[in-house]
């Protein structure tokens, strides 16, 4: 049997651009995945869903703008090059992007659908991976099998057709008029499904729930942006661990935020129906509350909330709940096995500069893993921003020396030591708020 360079288990943008850069090296590498093609959160799949990154943050543009696999490339040979430069949103839309990761997909001949992993057990100089068809050797593993959607702990045992995540909406019966509907969660994935209901029917009544005190929008000024570059993400790896936490949490808004634009549709929306009599109370927000407790009530959903800043309770009656609270890292069960012995850190396998776990006991070749390491790399390693880079990095690891040499940026905020200003690429700033960053009051 022969070895391969390495395996990768899972496809999705991750792995996907991993197999596209990897494809001009000598790496001789296959991706494995149990589904029979390429989904991106199919549920989330909004008609007005856009991508809240730039389009080229794709799989191959930042550290090789001449790749084949480029958006710029899909667009040109489908004949929406000039059409895609001269409209005035330079955004797309997220069914777009999805349609373009298949287009990659398709052109790649180290993608294997329909391959679900069993085990990865060490072997010799590497690693034995079975799956429900074949065994294959190869001397590194790379896993990015994505992420899982995040419950309340008090919803967990309820899940049911009518209660359920937002990753689910789409392939859900949607709500009716007469339903009234609690989406729980702040960010742009509950922001998308209101306007998704808000657009379907004027009579659904909807009430939106979040612990934040209120719908941030994305911090995405050009300042603040600069947490995601390779100079940023290689200087917080540097970093203590507790000035990491901290940092993750101050620049929450840089990753988990609604988009502007979406904010102001809605609230656009909202005042048009006040004029025309059609919101009366058909809609509110409850900020600053948190899901304590939920409970089946003749045929209803009773929803006991607590308010954090009254410290009070109250409760309310609904029909349908939809959870939009987020993601979480999923561990299957053969990493679970395979990840014994390897250094922990806020409950996370530790991973180097080149995304490798790190491990207190010999192992046979290295593991790298795909969007474990937000607090060892910040909120980029759940982001599509840097995810060429990331990969370059496995590859340069792999190979034992630098291939894709576009890795370097040169930032526009420079922290530096008071008696040292000659460090260019010092490269990393506590964004604690765009206020702080612009010295504004």
């Amino acid at each position: 049997m022969k070895m391969l360079d390495i395996i990768g288990i899972g496809i999705g943008p991750f792995n996907l651009s991993l197999a596209a850069l990897i494809e001009p090296t000598p790496l001789r590498a296959l991706f494995l995945e149990k589904r029979d093609a390429l989904f991106w959160h199919p549920g989330l799949a909004l008609p007005n869903s856009r991508l809240q990154v730039s389009p080229l943050k794709d799989c191959v543009t930042l550290v090789d703008p001449t790749s084949p696999y480029s958006f710029l490339n899909y667009l040109a040979l489908h004949g929406r090059l000039y059409s895609f430069v001269n409209k005035r949103n330079a955004s797309t839309s997220r069914q777009e992007f999805i349609e373009y990761y298949r287009w990659v997909a398709g052109r790649l001949n180290t993608l294997r659908f329909s391959e679900d992993v069993t085990d990865v057990v060490p072997f010799r100089h590497g690693y034995r991976i079975s799956t429900n068809t074949t065994t294959y050797l190869a001397r590194a593993v790379v896993v990015g099998v994505g992420v899982e959607p995040k419950i309340p702990p008090c919803a967990r045992s309820l899940l049911c057709d009518t209660v359920y995540h937002a990753a689910d909406y789409l392939e859900r019966q949607l709500p009716h008029a007469a339903e009234h509907v609690l989406v729980v969660g702040g960010g742009q994935s509950g922001a998308e499904i209101i306007e998704d209901m808000l657009t379907r029917s004027v009579s659904t009544q909807i009430t939106w729930a979040t612990s934040r005190s209120n719908l941030f929008s994305i911090d995405d000024n050009s300042f603040v942006n600069e947490a995601y570059t390779p100079s940023y993400s290689r200087r917080f790896h540097t970093l203590p661990l507790q000035q990491r936490r901290d940092l993750v949490e101050g620049e929450m808004l840089t990753s988990d935020g609604i988009s502007v634009d979406l904010c102001n549709r809605l609230y656009e929306m909202l005042y048009e129906r006040s004029v025309d009599g059609t919101l009366a109370d058909r809609f509110r927000v409850l900020s600053s509350v948190v899901v304590k407790d939920i409970t089946s009530h003749k045929e209803r959903w009773r929803v006991d909330l607590d308010e954090i800043a009254t410290q009070r309770n109250s409760c309310i009656l609904v029909d349908r709940i939809v959870l939009a609270t987020g993601f979480q890292p999923r561990t299957p069960p053969f990493l679970e096995a395979l990840l014994e012995g390897a250094c922990m850190e806020d409950g996370l396998p530790v991973l180097g500069p080149d995304y490798a776990v790190r491990f207190g006991r010999h192992m046979p070749g290295p593991i790298y893993l795909q969007n474990q390491s937000r607090v060892q790399h910040g909120l980029q390693s759940a982001n599509l921003s840097l995810v060429a880079y990331r990969n370059s990095q496995i590859i340069s690891s792999l190979l034992g020396r630098p291939f894709y040499l576009n890795t370097s940026d040169r930032q526009m905020i420079q922290v530096c030591a008071p008696s040292d200003t000659s460090e260019r690429d010092a490269g990393v700033v506590a964004l604690r708020s765009t206020r702080q960053v612009l010295g504004s009051t």
